[in-house]
This record gives structure tokens, C-alpha cells and sequence, in this order.
């Protein structure tokens, strides 16, 4: 057998052969963003002749390492995934990231260095956040704090028409509750220009006031009133009161005690 056949066969043997068996291990980083946030992927790419490893870690920009792992990877083309929302990268800021692998064709330990920026303020993903909500079975003790809350403030506010004691008045039923004389009567807070008749006083000229004096037709008020003419106006209102609540309907029965009120309500 010649030169010649030695050679076709030598390369029908070398295009059978696979296209990395004298291929070197080739391993690289995609880094392709400007800034990179939660929701973003690292990916991580190659071939290896065999099967073998590399130590993969990130270094945050305080110098403290965040990722520290081993990843075992299959002889041929490879593509690893590095999400960066699995891990605790709260800083922004320029982050490293290397990977560690050997080269079994040079014996040598291969280390390839990169630098992404991480801007933690965007760590916020609407579809990764746990919306915190308040369980029904909590709802019920606050809607019942919420309800004695209420009732407290009503019962604070209307706490003297609840515990006011009730006198002799309250328990019967008086005449005068109809058109409230016993108040009238009665009110610690009266004015002294509150009338007591019941009536609007009609107003009168002073031709009328002089001829009812001449002809006597005025009543004797004082005599009425049991009090001297002289009498200050505080003094005559002081007697008036007496005599109002003694012969008011509601303390004597009879016609003296009707007449009497008319009397001093003239």
C-alpha cells in the first residue's frame, strides 16, 4: 500500500473524529446590560472538553462575598443562568463577578473577572412581592376594639342624661310637664327678665295706666304679693317665686290655689 491510501485513510479517520477533541475549554460571562436589577440574568457560557466544574462567586461593593457555589457542568456547549433575584444584593453599587475553572490541557487554574452595576433601589418586582393582608380572623377582634371604642365615647358624652338621678317631678305625671311651668318655676339658670304669666302682657298707654289708677281699677299687687310698697324689685320677684311654687296646680288642688295663681300671674 502506497503513501497515497495511507493518506485518504488518516483523513476519513480525522472526519469522523468529534470537532473538540482538540478544542480547548472556552468559558465566558454575558454581562450585556448597563445596569442590572432584581428581575435581571446573568448567563454564563461555553465548552468544556469533559465533564468538570467551576467555582462561581459574586463580590457585593463592601467587599463581602454574596455567592461562594460550585457548579458542575457536562462535557460540550454549555449556558448557565444566574438569577439575580435568589439572592440578598441589597447594596447597589459595581459588583464583581468570577469564575474559577481548570484547564486540563495547560494544567493551569483559569479565573475570568467581571464588573456589572446593581442598582438596588428597582429591587421592587410587582410579581415577586408578598402583599401582607390582615386575616379574617384578625379583622374580627379590631372590628370589635373599633365597636367598644363607640360605645365608649357615647356613653362619655351623654353620661349625665344616663346617671342623672330623678326627682319626685321625673316619677309623676304632672300637668305642667305640657307646657313645662314646673322649669319655668323651678330653673336655677332663670332670668330676671323672664315673665311667668304664661301670657304676653298686653302693653298699655299712660292715658290708659292713669285712668285705670283713678278708678281704681288696678289691684292692690303688693297686698298680693304679701310684701311693702317700698320693696326693691329683687325682693318682689324673691316673693313672687315663693308664692308661685306654693300654689302652683301641681303642689295644691282647689280653686284657692287656681285663684291664687291667677292673682299673682295678673
Amino acid at each position: 500500500m502506497d503513501y497515497k491510501h495511507y493518506f485518504i485513510i488518516f483523513m476519513i479517520f480525522l472526519a469522523f473524529l468529534p470537532l473538540d477533541v482538540f478544542a480547548d475549554s472556552s468559558i465566558d460571562i454575558s454581562l450585556d446590560l448597563p445596569i442590572y436589577t432584581k428581575s435581571d440574568i446573568i448567563t454564563i457560557f461555553g465548552n468544556i472538553e469533559h465533564d468538570d466544574s467551576i467555582n462561581l462567586m459574586i463580590i457585593d461593593p463592601n467587599a463581602d462575598i454574596i455567592l461562594n457555589e460550585t457548579v458542575l457542568l457536562i462535557q460540550g456547549e454549555f449556558t448557565y443562568n444566574l438569577q439575580l433575584n435568589d439572592y440578598d444584593l441589597n447594596t447597589s453599587g459595581i459588583y464583581q463577578i468570577s469564575i474559577t475553572y481548570h484547564d486540563t490541557n495547560n494544567s493551569t487554574e483559569i479565573e475570568i473577572k467581571k464588573e456589572f452595576f446593581y442598582d438596588a433601589a428597582q429591587n421592587v418586582n410587582p410579581a415577586g412581592v408578598d402583599i401582607e393582608r390582615i386575616s379574617e380572623s384578625d379583622q374580627i377582634p379590631i372590628f370589635i376594639i373599633g365597636i367598644v371604642i363607640i360605645l365608649g365615647i357615647f356613653l362619655f358624652l351623654a353620661r349625665h342624661a344616663i346617671f342623672r338621678r330623678k326627682n319626685e317631678y321625673d316619677d309623676e305625671d304632672w300637668q305642667s310637664k305640657k307646657n313645662r311651668d314646673y322649669e319655668k318655676y323651678h330653673s336655677e339658670w332663670m332670668s330676671d327678665e323672664q315673665e311667668f304669666s304664661g301670657k304676653e302682657k298686653k302693653e298699655i298707654d299712660e292715658n290708659e295706666f292713669l285712668k285705670s289708677l283713678q278708678g281704681k281699677n288696678i289691684s292692690d299687687y303688693y297686698g298680693i304679693l304679701e310684701i311693702q310698697k317700698n320693696a326693691s324689685q329683687s325682693e318682689i320677684k324673691k316673693q313672687f317665686r315663693i308664692l308661685a311654687k306654693k300654689w302652683h296646680p301641681d303642689k295644691k288642688h282647689g280653686p284657692d290655689a287656681e285663684k291664687k295663681m291667677a292673682e299673682i300671674n295678673m
